[in-house]
């Protein structure tokens, strides 16, 4: 016997599936948005630097390839709250 009600939820499992699919592009998207921020702390800096300024450009690329590829990423609340959060008013 589960202790909590969503432990027996089969409505999870879809969404279990969906995260273990995609922790791959998660933990992608969150080192490359790690790797951002310190670049460009880096090129706050080093204004004048032209290699962290490439590096910086470079990294917001891939970010904004990888939110065209999954729009969900950029969610400003998590994809959890939205599903089962309370609602709103």
């Amino acid at each position: 016997m589960a202790m909590f009600f969503y432990d027996e939820c089969e409505e999870l499992e879809e969404y279990r599936r969906f995260r273990e699919q995609n922790q791959p592009l998660i933990l992608e998207y969150e080192r490359l948005r790690r790797a951002l921020h310190t670049a460009e702390a880096a090129q706050g800096e080093q204004p004048q630097d032209q290699e962290m300024a490439a590096e910086v450009a470079a990294l917001r690329e891939k970010l904004a390839a990888l939110e065209r590829q999954a729009p969900w990423l950029k969610l400003d609340y998590p994809l959890e709250y939205l599903l089962w959060g309370p609602p709103h008013g």
